[in-house]
């Protein structure tokens, strides 16, 4: 039986006592009954709000779990991504490790430190690229566009 049957069921009670209606204690009871069905159908409607954040806090952490699943490194087909362009929203730079053969993609700011090393296998690498060249590379894309 639920919560709001159970209620409705006191209420029913009390009034098939026949009490007399001037009479303080059946006043109380009458309210009693009342707040009773009252508090179970708040209750009721709680319950409902529970269920739905509930199913909330599910999608969302489905949701989450897909981008935990989308940024690891194996989700990227063994691509690697540096640390340092994750940072960054221009990775514009993709450098293949001659050790391990994967692919990583860099930020500029990677690049211009001349060295770095391979996410994957660890393998120190040395870019060789000048801040003149990227500059260069930089100027002629812009004037691409």
């Amino acid at each position: 039986m639920q919560l709001s049957e159970k209620a409705a069921y006191v209420k029913g009670l009390i009034e098939g006592l026949e009490l007399d209606p001037k009479d303080k204690q059946t006043r109380v009871f009458k309210v009693i009954a009342d707040l009773l069905c009252e508090m179970a159908e708040e209750i009721k409607d709680l319950g409902q709000c529970y269920d739905d954040v509930c199913d909330q806090v599910d999608g969302i952490s489905e949701d989450l779990a897909g981008v935990e699943d989308m940024l690891s490194d194996d989700s990227f087909g063994g691509v690697c991504y540096d640390n340092d362009a994750m940072s960054h929203s221009d990775m514009a730079y993709e450098v293949t490790c001659p050790s391990c053969n994967e692919t990583t993609y860099l930020s500029e700011n990677s690049l211009t430190e001349g060295v770095i090393k391979c996410p994957n296998c660890g393998e120190i690498l040395e870019l060789g690229y000048a801040d003149d060249e990227l500059d260069d590379a930089d100027d002629e894309s812009e004037a691409e566009e």
